[in-house]
């Protein structure tokens, strides 16, 4: 009963997963495009590029900045542009993976509960029910996040571990336990509670320590080495712009609020994993798996949280496969132990399974948990991915392959329109990264428009916020463009001439009254052909905003 369970669960969530990312793609002048959310389209880009042969960068040409923190992903999304695979449908495949990825993350939820409770026949099936309605694990993955591969990597582990039994340690282990920092340099928080957990294990704990370390710290080398050898610094340019420069009283407030909202969400699960934990006090392979979920919790609070906390905050994501299988197991043995006593063997099954249904949903917040099971619900950043996507096309149709363009959304423009970016925000800006603010928001709590508009001078600015659209220079030195397909942008004055749309209208950003367009040449061919006018379509708000 429970591997056809299982199996009809994977069925289910496999098949409405892509109906899912179905949801996800949209339709621009009679061609559908498929479109990962922002920052996994950033790493698309270093990804493109790559395989394009111009290195793992995000500007051809340009500074060296290490504006990804997902190596191994990135890495197999080059591996993917590698593919006879065209810009529209290379998200497709991405998400395609990463569906194939969730499947298999629900199907090792399951299999490490039954080793872990295998007097509760009912606690795998229940895993992988909890897990597949668990709305943050399911988005965050096939919107393209890394999320999945970690939870993917966690229960790998965890299941090694599981199936060793409670008295001995796998020693294969070891590597594997190298591979989480490759994938989020930050997973290594968890394989470090894997290496102090070894040490509760008999046997030989120094020479298990230092072969579960060695493979580790081989890999954090390297991960360091590559970063000062490629791009002049060992850390990535995200460390700098998310973990510095802000006081830390303002990231750890953030960070409380957020997880303080989202608990009474995660309490029902937390309180049945903290049971199934204190029926077996002894067994290590529990205490294992629960100090994963807290150090989750904490790295999220640590890190100040997310800036879309009403998804769950993505760096808890990953240990919620583990939470769920663990309170699955303790619904399973609480679910028997009623039965038994209403002599109604046969009510355990649909109890464990009501039960962990409603704590994988209970630990969606509202907003994600709607999207994923409500098919008449807009997906996340569906409407200015598209966007994105139309000003790409109009700017790729309509300027010099030289023009450069700054954009607060640093996804999904930048990788269609094929033009040099800055990022406002920083994440591929080294200058941005490092700068030192009074203030917090995750992510997006730094920007320098004297730099921007003083020092990068970019010709076109997509999207105006944070006090931008006030600067003196802005003013002074560009001007506002009104383009078919209610496009509008900023311009340049200097860099007029690398615009040839003869229907775009000029405005005074100050005064927003017409101006004549003066006639300048454009150099022949040094344009691409220009697309249908684009479809219609609103500014989004700025990102972070």
């Amino acid at each position: 009963m429970s591997e056809r369970g299982l199996r009809g669960c994977l069925v289910a969530l496999v098949a409405w997963g892509a109906f899912y990312v179905f949801r996800t793609s949209f339709v621009v002048e009679g061609e559908r495009v498929s479109c990962l959310w922002d920052d996994a389209m950033i790493s698309m880009r270093y990804a493109s590029n790559l395989a394009a042969g111009h290195g793992l960068v995000w500007n051809p040409g340009g500074e060296r900045v290490q504006g990804f923190s997902n190596p191994a992903v990135t890495l197999a999304m080059a591996a993917l542009h590698g593919l006879p695979i065209g810009p529209l449908r290379m998200a497709l495949a991405f998400q395609c993976l990463a569906l194939a990825a969730l499947a298999a993350t629900v199907w090792l939820a399951a299999r490490t509960a039954r080793a872990l409770f295998p007097e509760q026949s009912a606690a795998g099936i229940a895993a992988a029910l909890g897990t597949a309605l668990c709305a943050p694990v399911c988005v965050w993955a096939l919107q393209g996040a890394d999320t999945v591969f970690v939870s993917l990597w966690l229960l790998g582990c965890s299941e090694a571990i599981a199936r060793a039994g409670p008295r001995q340690w796998p020693d294969r282990l070891s590597v594997w336990l190298a591979l989480g920092p490759l994938i989020r340099p930050d997973a290594a928080i968890f394989s470090a509670v894997f290496v102090a957990m070894s040490l509760a294990y008999p046997g030989p704990r120094r020479r298990r320590l230092v072969s579960a370390a060695l493979p580790l710290g081989i890999a954090g080398a390297a991960l360091l080495a590559f970063g000062w050898l490629y791009y002049g610094d060992p850390l990535p340019n995200t460390y700098y712009l998310k973990a510095t420069g802000s006081p830390r009283a303002l990231v750890l407030r953030a960070g409380v609020f957020q997880l303080g909202n989202w608990l009474p969400g995660l309490a029902p699960a937390l309180v049945a994993a903290a049971f199934a934990v204190a029926r077996r006090p002894r067994d290590p392979r529990l205490a294992l798996l629960a100090l994963l979920v807290v150090a989750g919790l904490f790295w999220a609070v640590w890190s100040g949280g997310d800036w879309l906390p009403r998804y769950g905050i993505r760096y808890a994501v990953p240990v919620l496969p583990l939470l769920l299988l663990l309170s699955a197991g303790g619904s399973a043995e609480l679910a028997s132990a009623l039965a038994r006593r209403a002599r109604v063997p046969a009510a355990a099954l649909p109890l464990v399974l009501l039960a962990s249904a409603a704590l994988g949903l209970a630990a969606s917040p509202a907003t994600v948990r709607t999207e994923w099971l409500d098919p008449r619900h807009e997906t996340l950043l569906r409407a200015q991915n598209r966007l994105g996507f139309i000003q790409a096309r109009y700017l790729r149709a309509h300027t010099l392959p030289d023009t450069s363009v700054a954009v607060h959304w640093a996804g999904v423009l930048p990788y269609f329109a094929e033009r040099p970016a800055l990022d406002v925000l920083g994440r591929a800006d080294r200058h941005i990264a490092r700068l030192h603010v009074e203030r917090f928001f995750p992510g997006h709590a730094k920007w320098d428009w004297d730099y921007v508009l003083g020092v990068r001078r970019p010709d076109v600015i997509l999207q105006l916020s944070r006090g931008l659209g006030e600067h003196p220079l802005l003013r002074q030195r560009y001007l506002l463009v009104e383009a078919p397909g209610a496009i509008e942008f900023h311009l340049r004055r200097t860099a007029i001439p690398r615009l040839a749309d003869d229907r775009a209208r000029f405005r005074d950003v100050a005064t927003h009254l017409p101006i004549a367009r003066r006639r300048h040449p454009v150099a022949a061919g040094s344009r691409a052909k220009p697309n249908p006018p684009a479809a219609q379509g609103a500014a989004p708000p700025p990102r972070g905003s």
